[in-house]
């Protein structure tokens, strides 16, 4: 059965009496995340079994690096040296000119009769001797990494790199208002990169919220759904704030987006609280549009007591569009969709006033109109289907998806 060796982000490394809690996570989240049959933690290392070859662990935020390794069991220099001449007779056929190459050891048993240094130029003079290639310390074309440990060794030539971060689950729960666009998925991202337990909270324009699912909301989130152990989406309707503003008039209609974001605010709060969240999010990023000047921004903040995170806040736009394409969910996001923001007022004031806010929230209608909206919610729970893998080349997890809740269920 084909074995991985996984290495935790230097973050998790740097979590003292900690680092055991979050080695545990991380190791919860690989088993929900990928179709693997053992996980264990072995002299500060993972090693993963699974009946599938080229997992890609980077979906699994906490992992710094993994690989396939060569396994050498029982560790004797005589063992190595056969290892690694095979091993780079079977590189050499991917090279059409001799690459150069260099050794890197890491002796943690110091019972190997080998030190490190002695172990490297062992080695070194073995690929020597079998290929001829030129040794390059500096900038190799090929590295041998070998681990010794007690009783095996492992030795592999690639590291392919993960995402580093922390994993989901250890730095708690928050809810991000997220409009189906490039913004506020990568907010997610974000946040759960840095062991963020992130849920999310959608306003759609449809009549169902299944609509809202089946659209780009949906489609991003199963997008998202792959780095994450579990994503639960909370699709309530739009348009019983669009009635309870329906009064506004003239220049009053200038801060209806600010009062939209005020209100969806509340009702990310309000679920945080009764859902166990610590603190809510958005993809804002400082002075992109108009209701992202800092007078606005606070004028959201006012609205909540919880505390309220922007991970994008210094990017700027094409940062955002980069990574997203990176990840795959640029390209999502080109499908056509009615996001919300974008029905509320074309002209938002830019420096909204606090006082002429809750004056017009004093006058509207809205908590009532946040009761209604809560009364409509649908939760849609997306998991990785465990043990289920696409036929697709790029090896993408299946994710399957739930609908977990429906009205306010209090």
């Amino acid at each position: 059965m084909p074995l991985y060796l996984v290495h935790y982000s230097s973050e998790v490394g740097l979590k003292g009496q900690n680092r055991g809690a979050f080695i545990l996570q991380l190791q919860r989240n690989i088993r929900a995340q990928l179709p693997v049959t053992k996980v264990r933690f072995w002299q500060g290392r993972l090693l993963v079994e699974s009946p599938h070859e080229d997992l890609d662990f980077s979906r699994v935020f906490g992992v710094a690096w993994w690989t396939r390794p060569h396994v050498v069991e029982p560790a004797t220099p005589e063992a190595l040296h056969a290892a690694v001449q095979s091993m780079a007779r079977a590189l050499q056929a991917r090279y059409t000119q001799p690459p150069t190459f260099a050794v890197r050891a890491r002796r943690v048993d110091k019972r190997f009769p080998l030190n490190t240094l002695q172990l490297e130029r062992e080695l070194g003079a073995a690929v020597v001797q079998a290929v001829g290639w030129k040794v390059d310390l500096t900038t190799p074309q090929v590295t041998f990494y070998v681990d010794v440990l007690p009783g095996r060794a492992f030795l592999y030539t690639e590291k392919h790199p993960g995402h580093h971060g922390l994993p989901v689950g250890a730095s708690g729960r928050a809810f991000g208002l997220y409009s189906g666009g490039i913004d506020s998925i990568m907010a997610a991202w974000y946040m759960a990169r840095r062991g963020v337990e992130v849920e999310l909270v959608h306003f759609h324009a449809f009549t169902e919220a299944r609509h809202a699912h089946e659209g780009r909301a949906g489609k991003l989130a199963q997008h998202l759904a792959r780095y994450l152990p579990r994503l639960r989406v909370h699709y309530l309707p739009y348009h019983h704030f669009m009635a309870a503003t329906l009064d506004l008039q003239g220049r009053e209609q200038r801060y209806e987006l600010v009062l939209f974001r005020r209100f969806m605010a509340r009702i990310a709060e309000h679920l945080a609280r009764q859902e166990g969240g610590q603190a809510i999010f958005t993809g804002d990023s400082l002075g992109q549009v108009a209701s992202q000047t800092m007078e606005n921004l606070a004028a959201v903040d006012e609205a909540v007591s919880l505390p309220f995170f922007r991970p994008l806040l210094a990017f700027n736009k094409q940062e955002i569009i980069d990574q997203g394409e990176r990840l795959g969910f640029y390209a999502l996001v080109l499908e056509p969709y009615k996001d919300c923001c974008s029905i509320v007022s074309r002209n938002p004031a830019t420096r909204s006033r606090l006082e002429r806010i809750r004056d017009l929230e004093a006058r509207l209608p809205l908590q009532e109109a946040m009761a209604r909206t809560l009364e409509e919610r649908e939760v849609y729970e997306y998991r990785v289907v465990s043990g289920q893998w696409s036929v697709e080349s790029d090896q993408r997890p299946v994710v399957e998806w739930t609908v977990v809740r429906q009205g306010e269920g209090e």
